[in-house]
């Protein structure tokens, strides 16, 4: 079981934390994703290997073999990036036209999208099409409203979108992105620490390294200040003043905000499957709080006319097996991870493995994870 830290409660999740583009200067052994990415002698091997066996007739083979119409790979994203957001973020957010050519690779090598609950229930019953695949989004930004929704809807691709709601309900930026985006927009800047954390001493943005600590020091005051929201949103407007960022721009466009209720109604009556994904993007480790937490978001998507949420994810992908009998218990079908691989006959229904698609991931990768040929060479990293 792989954990991860709980990505709106406490920073952001690892796996999306070393997947950035630094600004232009930044030596590259200061880039934080270095200490996880393979080495250029092995990348070159591996796509050496997945292009061998694309030519070699490996890829075809393996789409119509009955061993492919056993399994099922459920598609994760998070985010369509707006403007420059996949750059700080690239395992987070994806370019718009990125994810139009994944979903045309899709339609072009004649993958069959269903929806999860009619995906898992084939499943079971061994009745999968053909390059079976399901498309799910996590969080609920906006971005997916007004940039992924129009890609899928032209396709015509069902989605599965796990919402989480507290800040849907709140309408505001999501506070620990915004003031990251802001900082790493600062980079090459040093500044007072006071102003903005209870720590004294300068905030150095001269290095990766030093952006992230400034973020992770300005979250971590935030939360033992117990800043209100309007606090909250008047320290990143100061932060955003000080690295010279236009703050209002950031707002209006709402790079970091979650749908709002008339966004996901609107996206419930055109026929998106809008599912639980926790109200406050969290863990709790106490089962009274979870159930609490987990019924809390059940009933913020009764409010946009999903009635019917049985389909979970894990926030940021971290989940525990005790939590597999509670979600039973509350009346869920399904739990989806962050783990990569495919689903199979024997996955644990409260655990299933997805692809968590990003920009680090290059189209043969894509599509060798699309014929199921990549999943033989799994070896802990889709990158």
């Amino acid at each position: 079981m792989r954990v991860f830290s709980d990505g709106f409660e406490s920073g952001i999740p690892e796996r999306y934390e070393r997947f950035g583009q630094w600004p232009r200067g930044v030596a590259r052994r200061a880039r934080v994703e270095v200490c996880c990415m393979p080495s250029t002698v092995l990348k070159t091997a591996k796509m050496i290997t997945l292009v061998a066996a694309r030519e070699f007739g490996v890829y075809s083979a393996l789409k119509h073999s009955n061993w492919r119409n056993e399994r099922l790979l459920i598609l994760g994203y998070h985010g369509i990036s707006l403007r420059d957001e996949h750059l700080w973020r690239c395992g987070l957010f994806m370019p718009v036209d990125l994810f139009a050519r994944r979903m045309e690779l899709i339609s072009r090598l004649g993958c069959t999208v269903l929806p999860l609950h009619d995906a898992l229930s084939r499943l079971r019953t061994h009745t999968l099409a053909p390059m079976s695949i399901v498309i799910t989004f996590d969080d609920g930004f906006y971005n997916f409203y007004c940039a992924a929704y129009p890609v899928l809807k032209r396709y015509r691709y069902p989605v599965t979108v796990y919402q989480t709601s507290y800040y849907s309900a709140c309408e505001r930026p999501l506070f620990h992105l915004l003031c990251s985006y802001i900082l790493w927009k600062g980079f090459g800047k040093i500044i007072d620490s006071k102003v903005f954390t209870d720590h004294t001493g300068p905030l150095d943005l001269r290095t990766a390294g030093g952006v992230n600590t400034a973020a992770a020091r300005v979250w971590a005051f935030a939360r033992s200040a117990k800043l209100s929201q309007e606090e909250r949103q008047t320290l990143a407007e100061k932060l955003a003043d000080f690295v010279g960022l236009d703050y209002s721009s950031i707002v209006k466009a709402r790079l970091f905000n979650l749908m709002n209720r008339a966004e996901l109604s609107e996206l419930v009556h055109e026929g998106v499957d809008v599912q639980l994904h926790t109200h406050r993007h969290r863990m709790p480790n106490d089962k009274a709080m979870f159930l609490a937490d987990l019924a809390e978001n059940r009933e913020f998507l009764k409010t946009i006319g999903q009635l019917g949420a049985r389909y979970f994810a894990y926030p940021s992908g971290l989940y525990r097996s005790e939590v597999f009998p509670w979600l039973s218990d509350a009346g869920v079908r399904s739990a989806t991870t962050c783990e990569t691989g495919m689903v199979g006959p024997d996955s644990n229904c409260m655990c299933l493995p997805r692809l968590i698609d990003g920009s680090g991931l290059s189209e043969p990768e894509f599509e060798s994870w699309l014929c199921g040929f990549r999943s033989f060479l799994w070896s802990g990293s889709p990158r």
